[in-house]
């Protein structure tokens, strides 16, 4: 009987030890999950995009568009990459790799000309877009510059795969009631929170599809120049003491894949000089054929240089009186030249070019003309000219 309640006793003193060790356990466990729960809910995405200037607005703005995508938007003070290559590329480079990110979004002013650059880390790429609008942006600015970086985004790695230019679109799900919980946050958002989102989407797919858009065309090859060209000139020619007046008439065929190379044939022909001296008062006259080979060399998107060279022949005639002998007096000659001259076309539309150009003349022979062994009209052995052309092209 003594045995048996000793027994009991050990038992009773046992259970609050037992009791003890299974609340511990159970708040240990409890503890370990509420700090599990706070790290899951705390921790930042692994993909930070680095952004500087374009002020408060445009950080907020670039928060708002990049958050369904799980990129955490890092605002830094610091001094923005410079806007030339490839020093941007090398900057943006250090930026990133000191902060750890996947991506840097940068304003810059270049020549008070503001524009957006966009470094992606991974392929150490940095592609740049111009705006209408110096920094800081106010909010309409904000979010569509906003828009402007994610679309470029899409072009990275930056952006998660299922949102990248080219990935395939999955089926969308079922439209859910107003107040339903979001997928980004999992609560319930207002019916006009819900509104704004759905607006932004919009604007969002409809800026996104122009940026694509101006992309694909900025991408495809430029397109080579005409085949061939016509043109007219007018143009003043120094032939002696004076100025003549000459238009010319011509075309080129353009050679290669770019229509760097060509071969081109002008006429000229003019009303000619009046000749009037003590012995003699006539018109001179001349006509001229001339081939030459030209380069187009583009120094920007709208002027091109076109250096030439070439030969010309020119058909000349003097026609008039001989004054003292009361006798006509008539000659013709045909001599020739080598030709230099250089023209800055300018292009008005894709097709159509206006350009100044100018150049030399060496005539091959000296030309005097003479009655009763005086000279009455000679021309300059070297000539030179200035003209205005019109060019279009015809293929």
């Amino acid at each position: 009987m003594t045995s048996g309640v000793r027994a009991v006793a050990r038992c009773s003193r046992a259970v609050p030890a037992l009791r003890a060790v299974a609340i511990a356990s159970v708040l240990a466990t409890s503890v370990g999950t509420v700090a599990t729960r706070a790290n899951a809910e705390t921790a930042p995405p692994a993909h930070a995009v680095l952004v500087i200037g374009g002020g408060a607005q445009f950080r907020d703005a670039m928060k708002i568009a990049l958050s369904p995508w799980q990129l955490r938007v890092v605002p830094v003070d610091s001094a923005p990459p410079r806007p030339v290559m490839p020093r941007a590329a090398d900057e943006a480079r250090a930026l990133a790799q000191q902060y750890g990110a996947t991506g840097l979004v940068w304003v810059a002013m270049e020549q008070s000309e503001p524009s957006l650059w966009v470094y992606d880390a991974a392929t150490d790429q940095v592609v740049t877009r111009k705006t209408s609008t110096a920094p800081p942006f106010d909010a309409p600015t904000a979010a569509a510059a906003a828009l402007t970086v994610k679309t470029l985004l899409r072009a990275s790695t930056v952006a998660p795969v299922e949102e990248r230019l080219g990935a395939p679109a999955g089926p969308p799900g079922p439209p859910g009631p107003p107040g339903a919980p979001s997928a980004e946050s999992g609560w319930p958002l207002p019916n006009d929170v819900q509104s704004a989102r759905t607006s932004q989407s919009q604007r969002e797919g409809q800026v996104g599809d122009d940026e694509a858009r101006d992309r694909a065309a900025s991408e495809t090859p430029p397109r080579p120049d005409a085949l061939v060209r016509a043109e007219l000139e007018v143009q003043g020619r120094t032939l002696a003491n004076t100025i003549d007046t000459r238009v010319s008439a011509g075309g080129s065929v353009w050679l290669g894949a770019q229509r760097r190379l060509g071969l081109a044939i002008d006429a000229s022909f003019g009303p000619g000089l009046s000749v009037t001296e003590a012995r003699f008062s006539g018109r001179f006259s001349e006509v001229g054929v001339a081939p030459s080979i030209r380069l187009r060399l583009p120094i920007s998107r709208r002027f091109v240089l076109e250096p030439r060279v070439g030969t010309s022949l020119h058909a000349t005639s003097i026609d008039g009186v001989a004054v003292l002998a009361a006798r006509p007096a008539s000659t013709s000659r045909i001599d020739g030249s080598i030709d230099a001259a250089l023209a800055l076309d300018i292009l008005v539309t894709p097709t159509l070019g206006l350009a100044v150009d100018g150049g030399v003349s060496a005539m091959l022979r000296y030309q005097r003309y003479i009655v009763e062994s005086e000279s009455i009209f000679e021309l300059r052995p070297v000539q030179g000219f200035l003209g205005l052309r019109l060019t279009t092209s015809l293929l």
